[in-house]
């Protein structure tokens, strides 16, 4: 068993009309709050699929695979739920990059001050 203890964080971002607020909460490392204003809306190209639509395409589906439409949808279920899990670890990983660039302004910030104090 890893005796390692993990920090714990907490990611929150909250948009609103254009301000979007990012903050990162993290037992040992770099915490972050930044502020962007108007921040244009994501586009992504995901359209959701009515429960009819799911349907319909589950029954073609199966029998183009020669499984039963349970047996399809549960194999797709599983395929979605793992394309889930890597959105997510990507999101950490992009998460673990703030924190580095946030150490950098911090760090570079107390640089900057000493050498305006020193001049």
């Amino acid at each position: 068993m890893n005796k390692r203890n993990n920090p714990k964080s907490r990611f929150v971002l909250e948009e609103e009309n254009g301000i979007v607020v990012a903050s990162l909460k993290d037992e040992r490392d770099y915490s972050l709050q930044h502020t962007i204003h108007n921040m244009p809306h994501p586009r992504i190209r995901a359209p959701r699929r009515t429960k009819a639509q799911i349907e319909q395409d589950t029954i073609f589906m199966a029998a183009v695979y020669h499984e039963t439409q349970e047996e399809f949808l549960s194999k797709n279920i599983n395929v979605i739920n793992q394309e889930i899990n890597k959105h997510v670890q990507e999101i950490r990983k992009t998460l673990k990059r703030m924190q580095s660039l946030t150490h950098y302004v911090v760090t570079a910030q107390e640089v900057l001050d000493k050498i305006k104090k020193s001049t």
